[in-house]
Formats: structure tokens, C-alpha cells, sequence
């Protein structure tokens, strides 16, 4: 598989992953949204998968580009609900921002 290949397919699954989030938005609930962690020159993107009262159940994405993986989570875990909802919040808002930003 070439360059182009590859590039297209990781064009596709992250489209598939902010289809899934957009529409998980919409619905008002946070299974099926991502989640997106600092690490070394990138991030590390989970999508939730579990959501409990208070703690949600992550797994790492991959098929996106560095597929990067954070230690101390490996491929999945469960983390606290409040700090997902934080993560999520602060990437809408940055989003909002940039949509409306029109410089």
C-alpha cells in the first residue's frame, strides 16, 4: 500500500470517528464520543465505549494516523466521567471557536 492508499484510509476512519462523535453530540450522550490525550508528537484518541455513573470506559482508536497509545491506559480503561466530559467540552468549545472565526 502506497502513500495515497494510506492517506486515504486514514482519511476515511477519521471521518467514520467524527460521524460516530457528531452524532453521539446530537443525542446528548457521551458513548460513542472521543477523547483526545497529549502524547509524545501527537495524541492519543479513545472513543468511549462504556459509560457509566460515574466513570466512562475508553478504548484507543487506531486506522488515524500515529495510533498512538497512552501507558498508563493501554488499549482500554476506565476513567473518570467528569474528567471526559472535561476533555470533550474544552475540544467543542475549541471547535466553536475556530467554526466562528472567520479572519
Amino acid at each position: 500500500m502506497g502513500y495515497e492508499e494510506i492517506s486515504a484510509e486514514f482519511d476515511k476512519n477519521w471521518k467514520a470517528l467524527e460521524k460516530t462523535d457528531l452524532e453521539a453530540k446530537k443525542k446528548g450522550t457521551l458513548l460513542g464520543r472521543y477523547i483526545s490525550e497529549s502524547y509524545a508528537d501527537g495524541s492519543a484518541i479513545y472513543r468511549i465505549v462504556k459509560v457509566g455513573k460515574n466513570t466512562v470506559t475508553i478504548q484507543v482508536v487506531t486506522g488515524i494516523g500515529d495510533d498512538w497509545e497512552i501507558p498508563y491506559w493501554g488499549k482500554q480503561a476506565t476513567i473518570k466521567k467528569s474528567y471526559a466530559e472535561q476533555n470533550i467540552g474544552y475540544r467543542d468549545r475549541m471547535a466553536e471557536i475556530f467554526k466562528s472565526d472567520k479572519r
